[in-house]
């Protein structure tokens, strides 16, 4: 019984976003939120996922020396339905 509360208390450090998986981002400069049915996540390039529209599009979470300074970034905030 101990072992499964700590395995409940994982925090962000161990989310896991599988592909299908339906999340809400919010992007820290406008503080917009946006439901997404994730594609594929990579830990520096952030999520790329699918919008309402069908598009496909990059989510980038970790900001990196190389990048652009017009790119926004975005923050997970749940699952989606939770």
């Amino acid at each position: 019984m101990n072992a499964l509360k700590k395995v409940k208390k994982l925090g962000t450090s161990g989310m896991i976003y599988r592909r299908g998986q339906q999340i809400v981002l919010e992007n820290e400069r406008s503080k917009e939120h946006v439901a997404v049915k994730v594609v594929m996540y990579d830990s520096l390039q952030g999520w790329m996922a699918e919008n309402g529209d069908g598009d496909w599009q990059w989510y980038r979470e970790i900001k990196q020396d190389s990048d652009p300074k017009d790119w926004e970034y975005w923050k997970f905030i749940k699952k989606a339905g939770t």
